[in-house]
C-alpha cells in the first residue's frame, strides 16, 4: 500500500515514454526497454581540493516514523520487499545474476544480509521490468548477489529515509542503497529521476582520488541525483564523502536523505554533508505535440519513489576506478542492513518542509541546467 501523501496531476501521467531505462544505482535503473544496455555515467567529478563537513546535526522531533523494517523476523518481508532476478548487468556491465536464494540475501540475528557470491550463473537476460523479460533467453555471470525494492509494495513522497548499514570491503565491490520513480511520470531514465542515497566502489582499495597520498585508502561514499531527459540526454550531479579514520565496512553507519519539496540533503551519521534544490536539477520530456519541453516546478523530485538495496560486483563505475578491475581473490561480500526507516514531516506531510535538519557546512551542489 502506498503512503497516501501528495499525488501527482493526473494530466501528467499521461506521459510516456519506451525509452531505454537504467541508472547508477548499483546496477541500473528499471523498464528497460532497448536492446543495448547504456553506459552508466561515470562518478561525480572529485574536489580538487576536498573540504568533508564534520559537524554532527540533531534530528528534529518533528519528523514521525511512518514504516520501519527493523529485519527481526525469521525472513525477508514479502509484503515489503521483491527480489530482481536476472543476469542482465545492470545495464552497467556488472558482473552479478541477481537471485531470490537465501544463499544471497538472508535475514541473520536481526539483519539483512545481502551476499555476492563468486560463482557461475545462469538467469534470464534482461531486466525484470523489460517486455523482453524471458526466462528462457539466458545470459550466464561470474557471480551472484540480490537486489530486493520495495516497488509496487511500499513508496513515499518526500520525508526521510534513513538507512544503517555495513558495506562490503574490496576491489570490484558496488553497494547501493537508492530509489526509482514507481511510475515514471515523466518518462524513461533518467527523465523522472533517481535519487542515490548513498553508493560507493571498492572500499579498501588504493585509492585513486586525485588529492589521494601514496598509502590512502578507499573510503568515499557517494550521494547523487539523476535527472535531465531520457537515456542519452539524462545528466547528474552529486558529492563525495568521507569521515577522517572511518572506514564504513568495519563498523554500521547511518545513511540518510531529507527530501522536502524543491530540496534534497545526504548525511551519513547525522552530519549532513551535501544538499541540492531544484535550482540545480530539471526534467525535459516530449509532449503529446513532439515537441520536447521542460516539466515545470520541482520535477522530476515530486513524484512517488520506491527503495532499493542491492549489492552489485565489477560494473563500468567499479572496475575502472582505484586498483581496476575486480579483485581475483573476492569471493564473498557483504552489505549487511541493520535497518530501514521512513520518515513523513509532521509539519507538513504535503511539501515534506518545516523539519530540515541542517548544517552550514554541507555542501550546496550546483547541479546543471538544459
Amino acid at each position: 500500500m502506498r503512503n497516501q501523501l501528495a499525488r501527482i496531476p493526473s494530466r501528467l501521467t499521461a506521459i510516456a515514454l519506451t525509452l531505454a531505462i537504467t541508472g547508477c544505482g548499483g546496477g541500473g535503473g528499471e523498464n528497460d526497454s532497448s536492446n543495448s544496455n547504456p553506459p552508466t555515467p561515470t562518478p561525480p567529478p572529485e574536489p580538487t581540493q576536498p573540504v568533508f563537513p564534520a559537524k554532527v546535526v540533531t534530528k528534529s522531533n518533528d519528523w514521525q516514523l511512518l514504516w520501519q523494517d527493523e529485519f527481526d523476523g525469521t525472513e525477508i518481508n514479502t509484503e515489503y520487499w521483491q527480489f530482481e532476478q536476472n543476469c542482465w548487468g545492470g545495464g552497467n556491465n556488472e558482473k552479478q545474476c541477481y537471485t531470490n536464494r537465501t544463499d544471497n540475501a538472508v535475514i541473520e540475528q536481526g539483519s539483512l544480509h545481502i551476499i555476492a557470491r563468486k560463482e557461475t550463473f545462469t538467469g534470464p537476460a534482461v531486466q525484470d521490468d523489460s517486455p523482453d523479460y524471458n526466462e528462457n533467453i539466458t545470459n550466464t555471470l561470474p557471480y551472484t548477489s540480490a537486489r530486493l525494492r520495495s516497488k509496487g509494495l511500499k513508496d513515499w513522497r518526500y520525508g526521510r529515509i534513513e538507512v544503517r548499514a555495513k558495506l562490503p570491503q574490496g576491489q570490484g565491490t558496488w553497494p547501493a542503497i537508492w530509489m526509482l520513480p514507481t511510475d515514471y511520470v515523466y518518462g524513461g531514465w533518467a527523465a523522472s529521476g533517481e535519487i542515490d542515497i548513498m553508493e560507493a566502489v571498492n572500499l579498501g582499495a588504493a585509492s585513486d582520488a586525485s588529492w589521494a597520498q601514496s598509502g590512502d585508502i578507499e573510503t568515499r561514499v557517494h550521494g547523487t541525483l539523476h535527472y535531465g531527459g531520457s537515456w542519452p540526454n539524462n545528466v547528474y550531479s552529486g558529492q563525495d564523502f568521507l569521515q577522517d579514520g572511518v572506514k564504513p565496512w568495519e563498523n554500521f553507519h547511518t545513511y540518510a536523505v531529507e527530501w522536502q519539496e524543491g530540496e534534497i540533503r545526504w548525511y551519513m551519521d547525522d552530519i549532513h554533508y551535501a544538499t541540492q534544490t531544484s535550482d540545480g536539477w530539471y526534467s525535459q520530456y516530449t509532449n503529446d505535440s513532439g515537441v520536447v519541453v521542460i516539466a515545470e516546478d520541482t520535477a522530476p523530485f515530486n513524484q512517488d519513489f520506491h527503495l532499493l538495496l542491492n549489492l552489485a560486483i565489477g560494473g563500468s563505475w567499479a572496475e575502472n576506478v582505484n586498483e581496476k578491475g575486480i579483485d581475483s581473490s573476492l569471493t564473498e561480500a557483504k552489505m549487511i542492513v541493520d535497518y530501514v526507516r521512513v520518515y513523513q514531516c509532521s509539519k507538513d506531510i504535503v511539501t515534506g518542509k518545516g523539519c530540515e535538519t541542517v548544517s552550514d557546512e554541507a555542501i550546496l551542489v550546483e547541479g546543471k541546467q538544459p
